[in-house]
């Protein structure tokens, strides 16, 4: 009976930390309508022409689409980022951080608390761009990861 009570008792701890987990990492889309530019992986740089390595996904919508953060957190950075223009960093909490580059316009402050799905900015062109889009970047304890696995992910996550 013990054994099953100690079983119990890490199985609720470990369901706990799911949960805090699932509560701050980005498992939405930025945008409500977009179609994706460029995915997250090695590419031909559409300026130079030359392979680098992207660590976001661009999504591509009309100049002035509203730009949602995509898990609650605190605003990191708001301000202009050389290439990326103007652009926003928000801290997730857990090692999670997501980036969003060439704005439009910026609609939030450092330091300000977000809650999910709280507008942030206008899409835009701003930096080293092609076009309009938002160039959107999901960080895990400093390392780049692929955001469209988090997307694909929240769709089964907040299924009903």
């Amino acid at each position: 009976l013990k054994a099953n009570i100690n079983t119990l008792d890490n199985r609720v701890a470990l369901l706990r930390k799911l949960k805090e987990l699932v509560a701050v990492m980005p498992l939405a889309a930025p945008m409500d309508y977009f179609s994706v530019s460029s995915h997250f992986g090695k590419r031909r740089d559409p300026i130079n022409r030359r392979w680098a390595m992207h660590y976001g996904l661009d999504l591509v919508g009309a100049k002035g689409f509203k730009i949602y953060v995509t898990a609650p957190g605190k605003v990191v950075k708001a301000g202009y980022k050389g290439k990326f223009g103007k652009f926003i960093e928000v801290e997730h909490g857990q090692g999670f951080r997501t980036r969003y580059g060439h704005l439009h316009k910026i609609l939030v402050k450092r330091g300000q608390k977000l809650e999910y799905r709280d507008k942030i900015g206008l899409l835009g062109n701003s930096g080293r761009s092609t076009g309009p889009h938002l160039h959107y970047e999901v960080v895990y304890n400093g390392k780049p990861k692929n955001p469209w696995r988090f997307i694909k992910a929240g769709r089964y996550v907040y299924k009903n």
